[in-house]
Protein backbone atom coordinates (compact mmCIF):
# COMPACT_ATOMS: atom_id res chain seq x y z
CA UNK A 1 0.00 0.00 0.00
CA UNK A 2 1.32 3.46 -0.92
CA UNK A 3 0.88 6.39 1.44
CA UNK A 4 1.86 10.04 1.08
CA UNK A 5 3.69 11.51 4.06
CA UNK A 6 4.92 15.00 4.80
CA UNK A 7 8.22 13.86 6.32
CA UNK A 8 9.13 10.87 4.11
CA UNK A 9 7.32 11.55 0.84
CA UNK A 10 5.46 8.68 -0.78
CA UNK A 11 6.32 5.36 0.85
CA UNK A 12 5.33 1.73 0.45
CA UNK A 13 3.79 0.27 3.61
CA UNK A 14 3.36 -3.43 4.23
CA UNK A 15 -0.24 -3.74 5.42
CA UNK A 16 0.84 -6.56 7.75
CA UNK A 17 2.97 -4.00 9.66
CA UNK A 18 0.15 -1.56 10.42
CA UNK A 19 -0.48 -1.29 14.15
CA UNK A 20 -4.07 -0.74 15.33
CA UNK A 21 -4.66 1.60 18.27
CA UNK A 22 -8.35 0.99 19.05
CA UNK A 23 -8.62 4.20 21.09
CA UNK A 24 -6.10 6.21 19.11
CA UNK A 25 -3.37 7.83 21.16
CA UNK A 26 -3.76 10.87 23.42
CA UNK A 27 -3.97 13.98 21.28
CA UNK A 28 -4.71 11.92 18.16
CA UNK A 29 -7.74 9.89 19.23
CA UNK A 30 -9.17 9.98 15.70
CA UNK A 31 -6.07 8.26 14.26
CA UNK A 32 -6.26 4.52 14.85
CA UNK A 33 -3.62 3.07 12.54
CA UNK A 34 0.12 3.68 12.47
CA UNK A 35 3.18 2.09 10.94
CA UNK A 36 6.57 2.12 12.62
CA UNK A 37 9.32 3.45 10.35
CA UNK A 38 13.02 3.15 11.13
CA UNK A 39 15.08 5.29 8.76
CA UNK A 40 18.81 4.75 9.28
CA UNK A 41 19.56 8.48 9.30
CA UNK A 42 17.46 9.12 12.44
CA UNK A 43 18.53 6.06 14.41
CA UNK A 44 17.80 5.48 17.32
CA UNK A 45 14.69 7.59 16.68
CA UNK A 46 11.86 5.70 14.98
CA UNK A 47 8.71 7.27 13.56
CA UNK A 48 5.10 6.26 14.15
CA UNK A 49 3.59 7.37 10.87
CA UNK A 50 -0.18 7.80 10.92
CA UNK A 51 -2.08 5.97 8.21
CA UNK A 52 -4.71 8.31 6.81
CA UNK A 53 -2.94 11.54 7.79
CA UNK A 54 0.44 11.94 6.13
CA UNK A 55 1.22 15.02 8.21
CA UNK A 56 1.40 13.08 11.48
CA UNK A 57 4.62 11.19 12.26
CA UNK A 58 5.57 10.90 15.92
CA UNK A 59 9.24 10.50 16.83
CA UNK A 60 9.63 7.59 19.25
CA UNK A 61 12.46 5.60 20.78
CA UNK A 62 12.99 2.54 22.90
CA UNK A 63 14.19 3.84 26.26
CA UNK A 64 15.31 0.33 27.16
CA UNK A 65 17.97 0.67 24.43
CA UNK A 66 19.17 4.02 25.75
CA UNK A 67 18.72 4.15 29.52
CA UNK A 68 20.48 1.62 31.73
CA UNK A 69 18.01 1.95 34.60
CA UNK A 70 14.69 2.37 32.77
CA UNK A 71 12.11 -0.08 34.04
CA UNK A 72 8.41 -0.43 33.62
CA UNK A 73 5.71 -2.42 35.34
CA UNK A 74 2.84 -3.16 32.99
CA UNK A 75 -0.52 -3.53 34.73
CA UNK A 76 -2.20 -6.92 34.40
CA UNK A 77 -5.22 -5.40 32.63
CA UNK A 78 -2.89 -4.02 29.93
CA UNK A 79 -1.27 -7.44 29.47
CA UNK A 80 -4.77 -8.85 28.95
CA UNK A 81 -5.99 -6.00 26.73
CA UNK A 82 -2.95 -6.27 24.47
CA UNK A 83 -3.15 -10.08 24.52
CA UNK A 84 0.52 -10.41 25.43
CA UNK A 85 1.59 -14.03 25.68
CA UNK A 86 5.24 -13.33 26.45
CA UNK A 87 7.85 -10.61 26.63
CA UNK A 88 8.80 -11.29 23.00
CA UNK A 89 5.35 -9.94 21.96
CA UNK A 90 6.01 -6.55 23.56
CA UNK A 91 7.61 -3.43 22.15
CA UNK A 92 7.75 -0.39 24.44
CA UNK A 93 8.33 3.03 22.90
CA UNK A 94 8.43 6.53 24.30
CA UNK A 95 7.46 9.68 22.41
CA UNK A 96 10.37 12.05 21.88
CA UNK A 97 10.31 15.81 21.42
CA UNK A 98 12.87 16.99 18.88
CA UNK A 99 13.37 20.76 19.18
CA UNK A 100 15.45 22.81 16.75
CA UNK A 101 18.39 22.47 19.16
CA UNK A 102 18.50 18.67 19.08
CA UNK A 103 20.71 18.59 22.18
CA UNK A 104 17.58 19.65 24.10
CA UNK A 105 15.50 16.64 23.01
CA UNK A 106 13.37 14.93 25.62
CA UNK A 107 11.40 11.70 25.95
CA UNK A 108 8.12 11.14 27.73
CA UNK A 109 8.89 8.25 30.08
CA UNK A 110 5.57 8.58 31.94
CA UNK A 111 3.36 7.64 28.98
CA UNK A 112 4.89 4.69 27.14
CA UNK A 113 3.40 3.26 23.97
CA UNK A 114 2.93 -0.49 24.27
CA UNK A 115 2.69 -2.62 21.14
CA UNK A 116 1.95 -6.29 20.70
CA UNK A 117 4.21 -6.94 17.70
CA UNK A 118 2.68 -10.37 17.11
CA UNK A 119 -0.88 -9.05 16.74
CA UNK A 120 -0.04 -5.45 15.68
CA UNK A 121 -2.15 -3.79 18.33
CA UNK A 122 -1.09 -0.96 20.59
CA UNK A 123 -2.00 1.43 23.33
CA UNK A 124 -0.41 4.38 25.05
CA UNK A 125 -0.69 4.25 28.81
CA UNK A 126 0.03 6.75 31.56
CA UNK A 127 2.10 5.45 34.44
CA UNK A 128 1.15 6.56 37.92
CA UNK A 129 4.71 7.01 39.05
CA UNK A 130 6.91 9.89 40.16
CA UNK A 131 10.05 8.13 38.91
CA UNK A 132 9.21 8.55 35.20
CA UNK A 133 9.21 12.20 34.02
CA UNK A 134 7.27 13.47 31.03
CA UNK A 135 10.27 15.48 29.77
CA UNK A 136 13.37 13.44 30.42
CA UNK A 137 16.46 14.94 28.70
CA UNK A 138 17.64 12.14 26.40
CA UNK A 139 20.39 13.57 24.16
CA UNK A 140 23.39 12.66 26.32
CA UNK A 141 22.01 9.16 26.93
CA UNK A 142 21.55 8.62 23.19
CA UNK A 143 25.12 9.74 22.47
CA UNK A 144 26.45 7.47 25.21
CA UNK A 145 24.48 4.46 23.93
CA UNK A 146 25.55 5.10 20.33
CA UNK A 147 29.20 5.42 21.40
CA UNK A 148 29.00 2.10 23.24
CA UNK A 149 27.29 0.43 20.27
CA UNK A 150 29.38 1.76 17.43
CA UNK A 151 32.75 2.41 18.96
CA UNK A 152 32.97 5.81 17.23
CA UNK A 153 32.15 9.13 18.80
CA UNK A 154 28.45 9.52 18.13
CA UNK A 155 26.58 12.79 17.96
CA UNK A 156 22.94 11.67 17.51
CA UNK A 157 22.58 13.42 14.17
CA UNK A 158 24.21 16.74 15.09
CA UNK A 159 27.60 18.26 14.55
CA UNK A 160 28.04 18.61 18.32
CA UNK A 161 30.91 16.65 19.81
CA UNK A 162 31.44 16.04 23.51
Amino acid sequence: MQIDTLRFGQIEVDEDKIVDFAEGIPGFEDLKKFVLLSPEQTRPIYWMQAIGNGEIALPVLSSFDILEDYSLEIPDDMVEELKLEGIEDLLVLNVAVLPEDISQMTANLAAPILMNVRLNIGKQIVIDSKEHPTRYPIFEDICKAMNAEGGEEANAGTDKKD
